[in-house]
């Protein structure tokens, strides 16, 4: 069921785009990088830590501005729908506004001629008495045009006032988009600022431990996939849309990290998830804090191929369980999707979404 990958063609590929931003001198700078006199020295170790740190932020930052995101653009549409509501209101009114004025004007022309006096004047008291019970009956269409035109007016009113308090809302999240954004970005100069201030010998010995980590993870995940993609050693016939969600991602591997991207080249950690059920025809919400809430949730000692598994205290990443203590994932900006270990990351919990 899952796609064979032979473990050479696989390193190479992830070793020539490059795994981690913690890895990447070439990547992130265009040659080596002397420390600056006068920067403090920095260990590998604390350079790891204080760049994996800022990294977290910055992913976290963006799941975050995905969620804004699609409040706004639900917003947007809600705002269109109430754009055209007030305008359709706004036609009824004047139509009625015109019905209102008609009305008042034949009441101002029969003013001076009371029923009386017209019954006095007119010789057919008959056919007189038949056009005062018409009279009355358009008096009476008068009287409620002049109410449906006030209560349509009101009406106008109140979705003109909805339509700018739903305005002025959208303003503010599309300025909190902006200002997570900027928020990101800053995130990850700061990490490249870190790993600048370490010696070339520092990144590539920092880039061997990364690829290490990274082989090993590998190493572990296609055993676990086994030797056959047709008979994972982890396969169990209640879990198929699990494992051809895990089948789908892992077509994935190699495929860089991208701000928001749910596919088809480039994908962030929930966009990688989202597509991978996709696949295995179930529907699962956008963002790593919106996928925690999808189907139940599951044990970390009882997880099978395709579980979502959430890192960090406010779910700020989200990956796929391979099996053999690994995952799938995109991780950050400047990697692409590969493979990792379960616990290479703080745990916050696991989902089985179908």
């Amino acid at each position: 069921m899952f796609p064979r990958h032979r473990e050479t063609r696989a390193t190479a590929r992830v070793a020539a785009l490059g795994l981690t931003s913690l890895a990447l001198g070439a990547v992130m700078f265009a040659g080596p990088v002397s420390t600056a006199s006068a920067d403090p020295a920095v260990t590998i170790a604390e350079a790891k830590a204080q760049i994996e740190q800022l990294q977290v932020d910055a992913e976290a930052l963006d799941q975050d501005y995905l969620a804004i995101k699609q409040q706004v653009d639900a917003s947007k549409a809600d705002l269109a729908l109430k754009q055209q509501d007030a305008q359709a209101q706004s036609q009824k009114v004047d139509a009625l506004r015109k019905q209102v004025g008609q009305a008042a004007l034949a009441q101002f022309q029969d003013r001076n001629v009371d029923t009386a006096a017209q019954l006095l004047l007119d010789s057919d008291t008959e056919g007189f008495l038949s056009q005062v019970s018409t009279i009355e009956k358009v008096g009476s269409n008068q009287n409620k045009v002049l109410q449906d035109f006030q209560q349509q007016r009101a009406g106008l009113a109140d979705l003109q006032k909805s339509q700018q308090t739903e305005l002025v809302a959208l303003e503010k999240k599309e300025t909190d988009l902006e200002t997570l954004k900027a928020g990101s970005d800053k995130k990850l100069t700061e990490a490249k600022a870190v790993l600048a201030k370490l010696t070339t010998e520092q990144q590539q010995t920092l880039a061997a431990q990364d690829q290490k980590q990274t082989s090993d993870a590998q190493t572990l995940a296609e055993s676990a996939l086994g030797t056959t993609p047709e008979t994972p050693a982890s396969s169990t016939a209640d879990n198929s849309k699990g494992e051809a969600a895990l089948a789908w991602a892992v077509k994935q591997l190699g495929k860089p990290y991208s701000f928001g991207a749910t596919g088809p080249s480039s994908f962030d950690c929930s966009g990688l998830t989202l597509g991978a059920w996709k696949a295995a025809g179930v529907s699962i919400n956008r963002t790593s804090q919106a996928q925690f809430k999808n189907g139940r949730a599951i044990a970390k000692s009882d997880l099978k191929p395709g579980d979502l598994v959430f890192y960090y205290g406010g779910i700020s990443h989200v990956a796929m369980y391979v099996g053999n203590g690994t995952i799938i994932h995109a991780p950050h900006s400047g990697t692409v999707v590969k493979y990792a270990k379960l616990d290479s990351m703080p745990f916050a919990g696991a989902r089985r979404p179908a």
